[in-house]
């Protein structure tokens, strides 16, 4: 059997585990439509035959369908439960085993590991608590880029908590730059305070203020892409 025979079991088991009045009481009609959904989706853009990803999916529908379908006791055990959600995750997960989709994964964490560069490379240069900020989140920005990079739910967590201050922090400097821009008073102090000319003042500015752009755009882009591949993560 190929994946996509494989595969097109799982959809009917989840056709099954769907109807089945003992999980009723669950509410996770949503999350198996979801998973059929992804799987559905996994089959008709099909470009890697992960077999060995297929096969598990399916004898894992067939494990969960089998011990719902016998289970006699009123309460669902959580541990079954447990393993119903893991197993509906892993369904949605199919996309990023099968498609191409994973690109899109990828992109994200290119844009972020640029975006989270430059910050790091400019947090010292607008205000020094900016540069404090760069130090004291450099060690999780490490730990994100890593976790991104295995798909693990860690490193999506933690880019989620990273990306809000740089982006804030981000905005400030294309004000402050914006504002430097139209009042020659503050290029002439900041000519003074690096001891370099009006010229080389106004391309400090503008180096700043396109790099600021720039990592706005980088960090807004992998914000959008991993919240909406946030399925990819386990």
């Amino acid at each position: 059997m190929d994946s996509t025979a494989y595969l097109r079991e799982v959809m009917e088991n989840l056709d099954r585990l769907r109807g089945n009045r003992k999980l009723s009481g669950l509410k996770l009609e949503k999350d198996i439509d979801q998973a059929k959904e992804a799987v559905e989706y996994s089959i008709r853009y099909m470009v890697r035959d992960n077999i060995e990803y297929a096969k598990s999916l399916r004898e894992k529908s067939f494990e969960i369908l089998s011990k719902v379908e016998t289970l006699k006791q009123a309460p669902i055990p959580k541990a079954l439960v447990d393993d119903l959600k893991l197993f509906l995750k892993y369904c949605k997960m199919s996309v990023y085993e099968f498609t191409d989709r994973i690109r899109d994964v990828r992109r994200a964490y290119r844009s972020y590991l640029w975006g989270m560069i430059i910050f790091l490379l400019l947090g010292g240069t607008y205000r020094i608590e900016f540069a404090v900020s760069a130090i004291v989140l450099a060690f999780p920005i490490i730990l994100a880029m890593g976790g991104l990079r295995r798909r693990r739910e860690t490193g999506l967590m933690l880019a989620y908590a990273t990306m809000p201050l740089p982006m804030v922090i981000f905005v400030m400097m294309l004000t402050y730059a914006f504002y430097a821009f139209n009042n020659p008073e503050e290029i002439s102090f900041i000519a003074s305070a690096y001891g370099v000319s009006t010229e080389v003042a106004y391309l400090l500015v503008a180096l700043v203020s396109l790099g600021s752009l720039v990592g706005l755009i980088l960090l807004s882009y992998a914000l959008k892409k991993l919240v909406e591949n946030r399925y990819a993560f386990f």
